[in-house]
């Protein structure tokens, strides 16, 4: 199956960003050729970009105190797994605590004259060649060890917020209600309470992909077909996840 999730409101659609630059940072924080690196700092600067028109910290902390009173019901369940369910409401307080404590300036990229002067040529296309960019290529040069220090150290401003948002959206996944929808002809419409997105999970076989518009009360999908240009499915069958 294909999963392509859509956000249903804009906090959701900021969640589900940030989770993205990090996945990439992830992927490339080893460091292990020059593509790598220019990965890393693409998304190192998006996220410092994000976080400066955003405030995710303080969407973080309402929805995660608002999971833990939830999980505080589950206690009462006969089936319930008290001593997981006590862990996680001890780790997500943890993690309120420091995402608390968490300093909305980046004064770590602001006090770096290496960032600051890499920031501008990043945003601009073909920007990171060496005559552009003669610092960063100079870093490349440097000893593996180096640059992976360097890496971790600017990176881990960003880490409460990692941990706390891939908690926060692997409960939300784990807790999604499944059902199996049908498209005629291509389109699908419904409505929706109380979900952050919407995950569809589609057969590569019938090559097709969902173009989903809406927001937190009601949504359309419409299937298209991969192997022609704007033309519409026919009838399509696919598993549909609130979350």
């Amino acid at each position: 199956m294909i999963s392509f999730e859509y956000p249903l409101t804009e906090k959701s659609r900021s969640y589900l960003r940030f989770e993205s630059l990090f996945l990439q940072i992830n992927q490339s924080i080893s460091l292990n050729n020059d593509n790598d690196a220019v990965t890393y700092f693409k998304s190192l600067f998006e996220l410092i970009e994000l976080s400066d028109r955003s405030d995710i910290r303080h969407d973080l902390i309402k929805d995660l105190r608002s999971l833990s009173e939830e999980m505080q019901s589950w206690l009462s369940s006969e089936q319930a797994d008290t001593q997981a369910i006590k862990a996680l409401m001890v780790e997500i307080s943890e993690l309120i605590s420091a995402l608390l404590v968490m300093s909305k300036q980046l004064k770590f990229f602001k006090d770096s004259r290496f960032l600051t002067s890499l920031k501008q040529r990043f945003f601009i296309p073909g920007g990171c060649c060496s005559f552009d960019l003669p610092q960063f290529h100079f870093w490349c040069a440097q000893p593996i060890e180096v640059k992976k220090a360097d890496a971790k150290n600017w990176y881990e401003y960003f880490q409460v917020l990692e941990r706390a948002l891939f908690l926060f959206l692997k409960i939300k996944r784990h807790q999604g209600i499944k059902s199996i929808q049908k498209a005629n002809n291509g389109f699908f419409q419904g409505e929706v309470e109380h979900a952050l997105f919407i995950i569809l999970n589609v057969d590569p076989n019938l090559q097709v992909y969902p173009m989903v518009s809406g927001h937190k009360h009601r949504y359309s999908v419409r299937f298209m077909n991969a192997d022609a240009e704007n033309s519409q499915a026919e009838h399509i069958e696919f598993e549909q996840i609130f979350c």
